[in-house]
């Protein structure tokens, strides 16, 4: 018969035995020993937010050579304790968890502390500070207030919606909540007429969601706190036929992102889940391996909204991997003494850059045979490809062709060329638009009367053709506008100047300048000025600071915008697709829009491009 102790002694091996199934040492028996285990407690995987986030830091737990235990708990309080408890048996050297209650999980917290066992919390917080290693959260206020914008916005800041909310127990589910409404309340158009939770439950939102439907049928919108809940409410409203209804979730699903690609959910608020794991699993091997906490024991990190234009940008909770590039691109354009183009060849290279790439930065001066030099010292280096402001349309074509004859593809920015099929794309400012938008404002602002001098840009420049063209056909438009004199200053500041000053001699009553680019209307604004003819009224085309600056001061009163700050990195982009995947744009020449600039705006733009706000 057994000793009584040794009864005990195999119960208990049987149980650790049993508890240790759940490891996963990933290693080879003759392996070095493990640093210890680290205990992974989350809700239930059923929800793939919660499942990533628990692949994501065993992953990261075990690269690092620890064993794992990964447990749930259902978001069930007691399931909790008893998970702790065996945390704590195994020897655990730290906890990851997602807890199961932001007061009922205070006390688990608490033992596995004075067990010398820190937990790391991630996505949700506890309401006591003091007792976690840290708390790793989503700044969920931040998520709330940027995913009910854009609701509010894809609503057309009215109509009626519905809010589903989540668990009561969980401090997240409040603060979205909050969030959500500290925006939309603003809206006085926008009208809640049902809020009711669904715990976060996929099934429980389709069951709500089909009791509320048949009480408000004509709602328009639905925000969800999750977008677990977000699916069901999808599909109770598909089940009713209601598919153009505006559905937001909160998560970043990749279910929900899938939906946002079919078109049948609009928006959601992705949480940077893939950091969470990790980042906790840092931070304790950090205390294991130094005994060093983080200095401050909360972390909050910004949410990311989800719509269908970035929605390729993410899987799985984390930005999509794209490959690196490799080699060489060359960037080519005029001088940087013209603010357009420096700006452009500088976003190009960062652009390029950011990828991987190494670059070369060179300068043609509108010479084409300085350029064709630079070409041929491209295919030298064997550059993977040319980004490429050209020297003239006629005069750049065999540039290009022998680029692409030796393997080698041009993507051209701002300028085309006259000939199709040789460059790789030709991405280009809309510049008919832009001019017929600044030849309106000039018109306005003249009165529709009045004497004017037109300043063209270089004869070789497709665009210096373009924009006189699109002025004409709007200012043609009114017989009281007359153009006393009209020039080329060859995109030049100095030869505008020179051209003013005797334009100004032969014409002291003129009323107006307008510019084929903003360089020269510099020019022009300096000859006025000196003139003391301050009164005049000049308008540019480009949006370069210095302009921006003078629409400022009131010296010049309007230019158009090109989105130049888009121009290089779009086509770095093209390039970096064409040497990774082979593929070329579908379409050769793409057209972007460009903006007036008014007194009005003017604050909204820095260096090409619009001012962002934190």
């Amino acid at each position: 018969m057994f000793h009584k102790n040794w009864s005990k002694l195999i119960v208990t091996l049987l149980v650790l035995a049993t508890a240790l199934v759940g490891f996963n040492t990933g290693a080879p028996a003759l392996a070095q020993e493990s640093p210890g285990l680290i205990v992974i407690i989350t809700p239930s995987h059923d929800n793939p937010f919660f499942k990533a986030e628990a692949d994501s830091a065993q992953a990261a737990a075990e690269e690092l050579g620890y064993e794992t235990l990964v447990l749930v708990h259902d978001d069930d309080p007691n399931l909790q304790d008893q998970h702790f408890d065996q945390a704590i048996a195994l020897g655990a050297k730290a906890i990851i968890l997602d807890n199961a209650g932001a007061d009922a999980s205070i006390a688990a917290v608490r033992k596995a502390k004075e067990a010398g066992i820190p937990t790391f919390l991630i996505d949700r917080e506890i309401n006591e500070t003091g007792l976690a290693a840290s708390q790793i959260i989503s700044n969920n206020y931040q998520g709330a207030v940027i995913g009910a914008e854009e609701f509010v916005r894809l609503m057309g800041e009215e109509g009626k919606y519905v809010e589903l909310l989540g668990r009561e127990s969980d401090t997240n589910a409040h603060i979205r909540s909050q969030g959500y409404h500290d925006v939309i309340d603003e809206y006085p158009d926008m009208v809640m007429v049902a809020q009711q939770t669904a715990n976060w439950s996929q099934t429980e939102a389709f069951e709500v969601m089909e009791t509320i439907i048949q009480a408000h049928p004509d709602i328009k919108g639905v925000i969800s706190g999750n977008d677990t809940m977000a699916m069901g409410a999808m599909a109770a409203l598909q089940a009713a036929g209601m598919t153009d209804v505006i559905v937001v979730g909160f998560d970043g699903s990749q279910d929900v992102m899938d939906a946002i690609k079919e078109g049948k959910i609009h928006a959601t608020v992705l949480q940077p889940v893939a950091q969470f794991g990790p980042l906790a699993v840092q931070q304790a091997h950090t205390y294991i391996t130094t005994g060093e906490l983080p200095e401050q024991e909360k972390l909050s990190i910004d949410c990311i909204l989800i719509t269908p234009d970035n929605v390729n940008d993410y899987f799985n909770f984390a930005p999509v991997e794209k490959p690196k590039g490799e080699g060489l691109i060359v960037i080519i354009t005029p001088s940087h003494d013209n603010p357009f183009f420096k700006a452009e060849a500088d976003s190009a290279q960062a652009a390029a850059e950011e990828l991987g790439y190494e670059t070369l930065v060179l300068v043609h001066d509108d010479d084409p045979n300085l350029q064709d030099q630079h070409f041929d010292q491209a295919i030298a280096l064997g550059a993977k490809a040319i980004i490429l402001d050209n020297a003239g349309a006629d005069a750049s074509i065999a540039a290009v062709r022998k680029a692409k004859e030796a393997g080698i593809p041009t993507f051209l920015i701002d300028r085309e060329i006259n000939e199709t099929g040789l460059a790789a794309s030709q991405i280009i400012s809309n510049n008919y638009q832009g001019a017929v938008i600044g030849a309106e404002e000039f018109v306005r602002l003249m009165g529709e009367e009045g004497k004017y001098v037109e300043l063209l840009g270089r004869e070789s420049d497709t665009n210096a053709h373009i924009r006189s063209q699109g002025y004409h056909d709007v200012i043609d438009e009114y017989p009281d506008m007359v153009m006393v004199a009209q020039q080329t200053a060859n995109w030049s500041q100095t030869e505008a100047f020179e051209v003013m000053e005797t334009i100004i001699q032969a014409h002291p009553d003129i009323k107006g300048v307008i510019s084929g680019n903003d360089t020269m209307a510099m020019g022009a604004m300096a000859a006025l000025q000196a003139a003391g003819m301050t009164d005049v009224i000049v308008v540019g085309f480009d949006g370069s600071q210095d302009v921006m600056d003078a629409i400022k001061e009131g010296k010049i009163h309007a230019t158009v915008l090109q989105p130049v700050a888009q121009f290089g990195p779009l086509a770095v982009q093209q390039a970096h697709t064409y040497i990774t995947t082979g593929e070329l744009p579908e379409q050769e020449k793409l057209s972007i829009d460009c903006i007036l600039i008014t007194p009005d705006n003017v604050n909204d733009y820095f260096n090409f491009a619009p001012v962002t706000t934190g």
